[in-house]
């Protein structure tokens, strides 16, 4: 992983948290997938405990540790695959923060199953359009199925989307599910009164994209998962079709949103 991406993290942990309050959200990105939700005195962290990994950047043994320091309320992962979840970093994460609430698809748990004396492991099981909900230390989360962008990987890999309630915002993140006009409207996700919805760089090399980001009606968007070559790509296609959207990838400064 570069420096750049090191002193980021080192940076940003420094500076907002410093500012962050009651009113204001800030997101960070971590590495990949991986975010760092904040607001208030409040902090989650989604898809962050993975690596190393050798395609995606992930964080090294000095920033992970760290990372672990810092400590959240709740760590939710997608789903299983090696750039969203390591078992040996989520063990390190979990024992080290056991009153953190971890969540996951049962297919993540798996992995986990000699930290089943922790208090707060939950593994829903979830199929369909279903959803459930759970709240800890003034976070809410709202736990939804939602299928993997990948057709041959859908039946197979447990991908979950999450909806975070943290200091009255709202925070979409989905994983690698398959952003379509059906899910969406299963999961009712115009109904939610989403303020930021968080989706994968793929989005933008789908024809119907923008057509799916106004579904979702987010108030905000900002794509996450890409390598750093993708950068240029997805910022092109940004200043061209959604200016408003923002990226959660090495070198690009948190999303920061403010009650008016």
């Amino acid at each position: 992983m570069s420096g750049i991406r090191q002193f980021s993290l080192l940076f940003f942990c420094a500076s907002f948290n410093s500012v962050v309050n009651a009113q204001q959200l800030v997101v960070e990105h971590i590495a990949n997938a991986g975010v760092k939700i904040s607001s208030g005195d409040r902090t989650v962290l989604i898809d962050a405990l993975f690596g190393p990994h050798q395609r995606f950047n992930s964080l090294n043994e000095k920033a992970f540790s760290e990372l672990i320091e810092q400590g959240a309320q709740v760590v939710m992962t997608s789903h299983y695959h090696s750039d969203h979840f390591a078992g040996k970093r989520a063990r390190q994460y979990l024992r080290a923060n056991e009153e953190t609430m971890f969540i996951a698809p049962p297919q993540v748990l798996d992995y986990l199953s000699d930290l089943g004396n922790l208090p707060f492991l939950k593994g829903p099981q979830l199929t369909d359009f279903q959803s459930t909900k759970f709240s800890h230390k003034g976070v809410d989360i709202t736990v939804l199925n939602f299928p993997h962008m990948s057709p041959e990987q859908t039946a197979d890999v447990q991908n979950y989307a999450y909806i975070v309630k943290i200091n009255g915002w709202k925070i979409l993140h989905i994983g690698d599910g398959g952003i379509n006009p059906t899910i969406i409207d299963g999961l009712n996700l115009a109904d939610r009164n989403i303020d930021l919805a968080l989706l994968h760089d793929l989005c933008p090399e789908q024809e119907d994209c923008v057509e799916r980001i106004k579904q979702i009606g987010a108030k905000q968007v900002a794509f996450y998962h890409m390598t750093d070559d993708r950068t240029e790509p997805v910022g092109s296609w940004i200043t061209e079709n959604y200016p408003a959207a923002r990226m959660l990838v090495t070198g690009q400064q948190p999303v920061l949103m403010s009650k008016e």
